[in-house]
């Protein structure tokens, strides 16, 4: 078996989340790459311009969590 690296963070995207990312890639991505921050409560487009950040959403409630 192969060297294989530790896991980091695992992000889960909705198809709406996908959807934004491509809706908004041009505003928020440099150099062709976006960037999304991972909170414990959801994802993240960090905003060049402004120094905030778009919430582009949460896929799924953590596992403990309910309605």
């Amino acid at each position: 078996m192969g060297i294989r690296e530790p896991k980091l963070a695992t992000a889960e995207f909705s198809r709406d989340m996908v959807e934004t990312m491509l809706t908004y890639f041009d505003a928020y991505a440099e150099e062709g790459v976006l960037k999304v921050e991972v909170t414990s409560w959801g994802l993240w487009l960090p905003n060049k311009t402004t120094g905030g950040r778009q919430f582009l959403g949460l896929a799924k409630l953590p596992e403990g969590y309910r309605q």
